[in-house]
């Protein structure tokens, strides 16, 4: 059948009907709070970025270096989109921006991306894999944590008042209000690796092989891995049992052994937490071989560089516990250790937290950050523009940690708008003539393929809270529950009729939905045969009207009709985190969350079978897709060529493509238009932010 007769038409229409991302995404719930403008004018974005390009041009003139050239408008708007909001422009998207005449439209496309809700969920997945967020950490759920950290981006926290709240965070980790205190809790009954994560993170430093000997290629000892530790120590990583639960033992006496235990499990898991503001002591191994202490030997707190920071011991000796024990009525009093390291860490005073944010920053943005690790900062370490980067520690002080604002003024500068080059392989450091040419990271290529299914995807986001609140609500019912409340809880979550009885209820209200969706389809088919005629003759008004018609018939042109199904299909960061192992994110390089920003961007053969015999098949050429109805409502072979490139790597075919691909269509018609799509989906150009 060929691709514009009327039965095709309709199956398009009636597999995804269409809306504008205006109608849509200022009503996401994951918008930011404030626009950009609201809070710095453009004009002074516009200065600071071109201090930061002048710093650039004075070091590349250091090296006898040119910048690149500008790039058009093209490749700015696909590496606009994937950069601030983490995904390709759609086809509408697309052709607006280019056929947009403004001289400002550059800087324009970026205050709006910077304004939208794809920002926060592209942003928040840079937070997900910076500090390993998991949805289920053995008993602990995730979901606070990560309802904490899109708040925060929502909201423009500024990054310090962040950090601290993530040091000093305190109260059992399910309740509703404590998502902070996930991070420490990703390292539960292991508050040394939690200080070396902490380092690592947020001051770029690796104090972990100092933990077992003094460091092997950087100056830290051994003894002053235990002084920091010491800001953690007498952390404890569960509340006491809730009130109304005291004796639950007694109480659960005369229930069976299954109920005892579960009820048990429950209490312990939904209890989880931080207890303890820091007693500033830890103890040296039994091992320790070094001259200037004993082994076991009361370490104090005491910074690795910077400023010394004044703790109030009491007069009191009691001791910390001894590794691996807990802590008991005799440990150290506490003396609010956490605070003061908070204090210490976030201090503008302080010669490194500004600077490896800066520099992280400045890696998310152009490839590479201008120190290189990012998170393995020495002694000696200098930036391949050492000025640049003191105007970006500057920059990031003088914008109060604003990360929304120092990105825009990122986004803003002549770099981000020049053509990318390649690293060089003989290991000279990168000068930043341009961007780095890089690979799309996991969640960039399956958002950017739901781009091709949706015509708003930001539409699907999630409330920030919606996937912890079934947790909060837990520990409330928990929170108030005594013994035989409790029992009752267990036994209405197990079983297997109870699971069967969910299994047949999904079932039936999904055949119901399937009904109503065919007569819904039916009564609309005239209709639906009206708009593609309308949309044929580009009648706009036309278009408008029936698509009103169909809103009052209850078949909305858009998404929000499909809203709740189709519950695999949302953007990368409202999904479990991280996906499920053989998932595509997993497939192009999600990290597992195991160790600090484990991302990979390596090419693999699973990533090319997976797009050629799972997604594109099943959810592009096969399923309801944005691209396939452009693809059948276009006029001619030509205008088909011209969607296909314009929607997946969003600039024009050349002549030369435009011509080969014209004469396949004709030839071989809807075959030659998936071969069409499978060669774009599958090539570098769109694998890569270019």
């Amino acid at each position: 059948m060929a691709p514009n007769h009327p039965a095709v038409l309709l199956s398009g229409l009636l597999l995804l009907p269409t809306l504008t991302p205006a109608q849509t995404s200022t009503q996401s719930p994951q918008t930011p709070v404030r626009t950009v403008e609201s809070v710095q004018r453009e004009a002074r974005i516009a200065d600071l970025a071109a201090r930061l390009d002048g710093q650039l041009e004075r070091g590349l003139r250091r090296t006898g270096e040119k910048p690149t050239e500008l790039v058009d408008d093209a490749t700015f708007v696909r590496r606009a989109h994937l950069d601030i909001v983490g995904r390709i422009p759609t086809l509408a998207e697309t052709e607006a921006f280019l056929a947009d005449q403004s001289p400002t439209k550059r800087t324009d496309l970026c205050n709006r991306l910077l304004d939208a809700p794809g920002h926060t969920s592209h942003f928040v997945n840079f937070w997900f894999d910076l500090l390993r967020v998991k949805s289920r950490h053995m008993a602990l759920s995730g979901e606070p944590f990560a309802h904490y950290l899109r708040q925060a981006v929502q909201q423009d926290k500024p990054y310090d008042q962040m950090v601290r709240e993530l040091l000093v965070a305190e109260g059992a980790g399910h309740k509703a209000g404590n998502g902070a205190t996930g991070m420490l809790l990703r390292d539960t009954n292991m508050p040394h690796d939690s200080m070396a994560n902490t380092l690592r993170v947020f001051l770029g430093t690796r104090l972990e092989c100092a933990q077992c000997h003094n460091h092997p290629f950087d100056v830290w000892t051994q003894k002053q891995f235990y002084e920091m530790a010491a800001f953690f120590g007498g952390i404890r990583y569960r509340e006491e049992t809730l009130p109304n639960l005291v004796g639950l033992r007694t109480e659960l006496a005369q229930a069976d052994e299954r109920t005892l235990q579960q009820a048990l499990s429950l209490v312990r898991r939904m209890n989880q937490g931080i207890d303890g503001s820091g007693s500033g002591l830890d103890k040296l191994p039994a091992d320790y071989k070094y001259d200037d202490a004993k082994p076991g030997t009361p370490v104090p707190a005491n910074t690795i560089f910077g400023a010394d920071v004044k703790l109030k011991y009491p007069s009191d000796k009691r001791q910390p516990p001894a590794r691996g024990q807990r802590n008991r009525g005799n440990a150290a009093p506490e003396i609010d250790s956490r605070t003061a390291l908070a204090d210490w860490l976030t201090s503008p005073k302080n010669p490194r937290f500004a600077r490896v944010i800066a520099n992280r920053m400045w890696a998310r943005t152009f490839g590479l950050g201008l120190v290189e690790p990012i998170d393995d900062w020495k002694q000696d370490t200098t930036a391949v523009h050492p000025e640049l980067l003191d105007a970006l520690e500057k920059l990031m002080v003088e914008l109060d940690f604003d990360l929304r604002q120092f990105e825009r003024v990122l986004v803003h500068t002549q770099l981000f708008q020049r053509e990318s080059t390649n690293a060089d392989e003989t290991g000279k450091p990168f000068t930043f003539r341009g961007p780095l040419l890089r690979r799309m990271s996991a969640e960039q290529v399956w958002d950017s393929l739901l781009t091709l299914v949706f015509d708003d995807v930001d539409e699907r986001l999630r409330e920030p809270d919606e996937r912890a609140r079934p947790v909060y609500e837990q520990y409330a019912e928990l929170a108030k529950a005594d013994a035989k409340e409790l029992i009752a809880m267990v036994e209405s979550r197990r079983g297997p009729d109870m699971q069967q009885q969910r299994r047949q209820e999904q079932t039936e209200a999904a055949r119901r939905q399937l009904a109503a969706d065919a007569e819904l389809q039916k009564r609309a088919r005239p209709l639906l045969r009206q708009l593609a005629e309308a949309r044929r003759n580009a009648d706009q008004q036309r278009v408008m009207a029936i698509a009103d018609e169909l809103q009052r018939m209850g078949l909305p042109l858009g998404q929000r009709s499909a809203r709740g199904r189709e519950g695999d299909m949302l953007r990368a960061s409202d999904l479990p985190q991280p996906a499920p192992p053989g998932h595509l994110l997993r497939q192009f390089g999600q990290s597992d969350r195991e160790t600090v920003d484990a991302a990979s961007t390596a090419a693999t053969v699973p990533q090319v079978l997976t797009l050629l015999n799972g997604f594109l098949d099943q959810r592009v050429l096969e399923g309801r897709s944005a691209l396939r109805r452009d693809l059948e409502i276009a006029t001619d072979g030509e205008r088909r060529v011209r969607v296909a490139f314009l929607t997946s790597l969003n600039r024009e075919p050349t002549a030369d493509e435009l011509r080969d691909w014209r004469r396949a269509i004709a030839i071989d018609g809807e075959a030659a238009i998936k071969d069409l799509v499978w060669v774009l989906c599958n090539s570098n150009e769109f694998r890569f932010v270019r």
